[in-house]
């Protein structure tokens, strides 16, 4: 009886000292399509009308710097099992998706910072964790789920997490992501405040 009032206590005591969420795995986000670890420690996210996902470092600021904007990897499918066209549209998708960046970038920052393929203060890097093509698994519109984050171009220190999933419908892939990039790049623009006045991201 001792022995088992004993081994409780114990119980109790390892219970209080573990760090909050070691009993289970973390809170998943986007249905496990973002994945925390890409980022790194620190990073608590929040959802704006512009970005899915975001968290900035207080005291980040894109003026007056160069920005080098990197080839993305392979496509990372982070969500359910794709069918093998999804796939192919999403390497499709990697491929041009530094360009587009790029393009959309030296528009909505001209005069305010430099955009670069080589060089620069700040790295801004990216994947693509999900596809999904009209009429796959019930999905009545293309939808495409990618990460990208901001570093220190000397450091690699994080300035920048985001995630984002844009549905497209109306017209083409392609189109839907140059429209959400120019509404990253005038967010960007103003050091991206908008995370500020977001909410804390639950799901």
């Amino acid at each position: 009886m001792l022995k088992t009032a004993g081994f409780a206590a114990i119980l109790t005591v390892l219970t209080f000292l573990a760090p909050e969420g070691s009993a289970g795995e973390a809170k998943s986000l986007d249905d496990g399509r973002l994945d925390p670890g890409w980022f790194g420690p620190g990073v608590e996210f929040r959802t704006t009308s512009v970005i899915d996902y975001v968290w900035v470092k207080p005291g980040f600021s894109i003026q007056g710097k160069k920005l080098r904007v990197e080839n993305w990897p392979d496509p990372q499918f982070l969500g359910k099992e794709r069918r093998g066209r999804d796939a192919a549209k999403a390497y499709e998708l990697t491929d041009g998706m530094p360009l587009r960046i790029r393009t959309v970038l030296r528009s909505t920052l001209k005069g305010v910072a430099e955009v670069a393929s080589e060089g620069g203060d700040l790295v801004l890097s990216g994947r693509l964790v999900d596809y999904v093509a009209k009429g796959t698994l019930g999905k009545s519109a293309p939808q495409a789920t990618w990460d990208m984050k901001i570093t220190a171009a000397s450091s690699g220190e994080l300035f920048v997490a985001l995630h984002h999933r844009r549905l497209i419908s109306l017209s083409t892939v392609e189109e839907r992501i140059d429209m959400w990039l120019e509404e990253f790049g005038k967010a960007l623009k103003d050091d991206l405040a908008i995370a500020a006045a977001g909410q804390p991201a639950s799901s």
